[in-house]
């Protein structure tokens, strides 16, 4: 038996003991997938120990996150983990979770586990490599040319945001961009067959990759292996492996997962040829063999570097940029921006933000889906042009998942934008940037009933209120040309959270009042206080379109009733709530608070605990209608705002 497999065969009791000792793991690809791990990252993966975040490192995904061990395995023999972060497999705070965490080992390049997010991950991170290479390469340069690997199941091809993803990789011809199917036929329920019989080659031909068909041998893996790297576009290769291989459930459902006694166990490795039966035991000799491939990728590595010194001191200029975008040091200043009109929509004002951006930066990326002409998020220049603009096509989740990967391998600003009410297609993706703490910026324009006639199916009613429940998530709802260009700075100057800014279709009016408070609280804006004869006080809150309203009615309970009312904006609820210092500062919590959105998100409730309160909330889905019939058929109109404000302040 030669080095390769006794490595393979090491790796694979390894597999089993680890998911003994865990009492519980994806045995079946753990066992399975072996032979390609073990290839790919000894032998192709251009990697190195010394720096796990070298900027042109190759990039590996696991999509099928499940199979976590699988790789887990070959990072212990080539001494990336130890073996007691094999015994804490799926234990708290380990480098070894049950699927791949970038937040717990520094050699992840993605969160995944959801299945589908890596193939769509790693079409980022292949666009990303292609950004940079546009930008800083030279003919005698070349510093970005590194490899973007997907390992995969069945199961990931029966997700939609695969094929979103499949589908934009072959449309731009994606160099160095490969998917591994680990082949196996089987899945959790059943055998593969009976739920998807998709002649897969003929899929992949047909989405303009370059196709392979092989059977699972470290031989052939690395033969494969070999021949992709000469030819152009991207790559699917199914590899036909054995769902847990060499144990009593090879080839069966019952191989997906699941653990094995003691004696079975003895048996399989007994099977396996290895010297150990006992557990978390191995020659030494496979962990020996698999470190003595450190020392090419250290060189390769090492030379990359020497390149780098060569070309900072021939193009300085770019150098300095580059040094710049690498340690998140490029500051976004929006002060400058001019509007030549007030009372616009802020749809409206993020094209004049954008076209801003586009003339002042270049570490930008991103666009819309297919929707540039109404949410107005796109850029001049196509990427495919050497450009900013990412054309997405119809394909809300693997936009947002493509965005996460650019992110996961640069500090480039992503955009993504779609209607608000299409958002939900994308949760996956959104979810799981929040897990990784991406600083990825969504844009979501018509956003509220007064979109009108497009119906109930494009007016949002539900999904502020999903995308301010996912944790790390941070919504920004301005509510004229002095809250966008806020939410803008606030977006692009900050790398710990994701943004998601909701726009308007409709023109909004502009308010004079001093944008100072919310600089200053980053949450809040006074817009207005008014006084009256009336010995009642009254706060309003609201946030984007409905503060114009809000406004109006305050007007109308003032001027007719003498009510003192003091009305703001709120263009970051999430931020408000949890800051009482900033709600006691302002006195909001002095006098009773009506607060209005057309939205049913029940986080403005939490004022409750400071005075008494009522909250005008969307209820019910819209109409095909004129936006304002539609908005005030619902109670946004000043005549219920007046009513809802009496009756609150307890007057007949």
């Amino acid at each position: 038996m030669n080095k390769d497999k006794l490595l393979v065969s090491a790796m694979q009791g390894l597999a089993l003991d680890t998911i003994n000792k865990a009492k519980g793991g994806h045995s079946g690809m753990a066992l399975g997938a072996a032979e390609i791990t073990e290839t790919l990252f000894t032998k192709h993966l251009n990697i190195t120990n010394l720096n796990p975040k070298w900027v042109n490192r190759d990039k590996f995904l696991l999509s099928a996150g499940h199979g976590s061990v699988s790789i887990y395995t070959i990072m212990h023999y080539m001494g990336l983990l130890t073996l007691d972060d094999m015994k804490n497999y799926r234990n708290l705070n380990s480098k070894t979770p049950a699927h791949p965490e970038t937040d717990a080992f520094e050699y992840v390049d993605a969160s995944t586990g959801s299945l589908g997010q890596g193939i769509a991950m790693g079409v980022g991170m292949a666009i990303a490599r292609d950004f940079l290479a546009n930008k800083f390469n030279k003919p005698d340069f070349k510093l970005f040319d590194h490899s973007v690997y997907v390992l995969h199941g069945d199961g990931c091809l029966q997700e939609g945001i695969a094929h979103e993803a499949i589908q934009l990789a072959g449309t731009l011809q994606l160099d160095k961009f490969v998917l591994i199917h680990d082949f196996n036929k089987i899945q959790l329920d059943s055998e593969v067959k009976m739920v998807n019989n998709t002649d897969l080659m003929k899929y992949f031909e047909a989405m303009n990759f370059n196709v392979f068909r092989i059977d699972s041998s470290t031989e052939n893996i690395d033969k494969i292996f070999n021949e992709i790297k000469q030819i152009n576009g991207p790559t699917y290769i199914q590899i036909h492996t054995k769902i847990a291989q060499h144990t009593p459930n090879e080839g069966t459902v019952k191989g997906h997962s699941g653990v094995f006694d003691e004696q079975t166990t003895i048996e399989i490795k007994n099977k396996l040829k290895l010297d150990f039966t006992e557990p978390f035991k191995y020659d030494i000799s496979n962990y020996e063999y698999a470190q003595s491939f450190w020392k090419n990728k250290n060189l390769r590595y090492g030379n990359w570097n020497k390149l780098v010194e060569n070309y900072n001191t021939k193009y300085p200029e770019l150098s300095i940029e580059l040094d710049k975008l690498l340690k998140n040091k490029i500051q976004y200043d929006f002060s400058k921006i001019n509007y030549t009109k007030a009372n616009l929509s802020t749809r409206e004002y993020t094209k004049q933000i954008l076209n801003f951006i586009e003339q002042n930066y270049w570490s930008y990326i991103g666009g819309s889906a297919d929707l540039t002409s109404s949410t107005n998020v796109g850029f001049q220049k196509d990427f495919t042009l050497g450009g900013h603009n990412l054309r997405y096509g119809i394909r809300e989740h693997a936009m947002t998942a493509i965005n996460n990967g650019i992110n996961l391998t640069t500090n480039l600003k992503t955009f993504a934008s779609t209607f608000l009410a299409f958002s939900d297609y994308a949760k996956g993706a959104l979810r799981m940037a929040s897990l990784m703490k991406l600083p990825a910026i969504n844009i979501y324009s018509h956003d509220s009933y007064a979109i009108g006639s497009d119906g109930p199916s494009h007016q949002p009613i539900e999904q502020i209120t999903m995308l301010r429940a996912i944790p790390n998530m941070k919504v920004l709802r301005p509510c004229d040309e002095n809250e966008i260009t806020w939410a803008f700075n606030y977006a692009m100057n900050q790398n710990d959270h994701q943004i998601s800014i909701i726009t308007s279709r409709q023109n909004l009016e502009s308010f004079s009042s001093d944008i100072n408070t919310l600089n200053t609280t980053n949450c809040v804006r006074l817009i207005n206080t008014l006084k009256g004869r009336s010995t009642h006080f009254l706060t309003l809150l609201a946030s984007g379109s409905e503060v114009m309203l809000a406004n109006k009615a305050a007007k109308k309970l003032n001027s007719d009733l003498g009510i003192n009312v003091r009305i703001f904006s709120v263009p970051f609820l999430q931020e408000l709530t949890e800051k009482r210092e900033i709600i006691q500062k302002l006195s909001i919590d002095k006098y009773p608070i009506l607060a209005i959105e057309a939205s049913n998100d029940c986080t403005w409730y939490k004022f409750a605990q400071y005075t008494e309160l009522d909250v005008v909330l969307a209820s019910n889905f819209g109409a095909s209608a004129d936006a304002k019939t539609v908005y005030e058929m619902n109670g946004f109109n000043i005549q219920n705002i007046v009513s809802r404000a009496l009756k609150l302040l307890k007057i007949s």
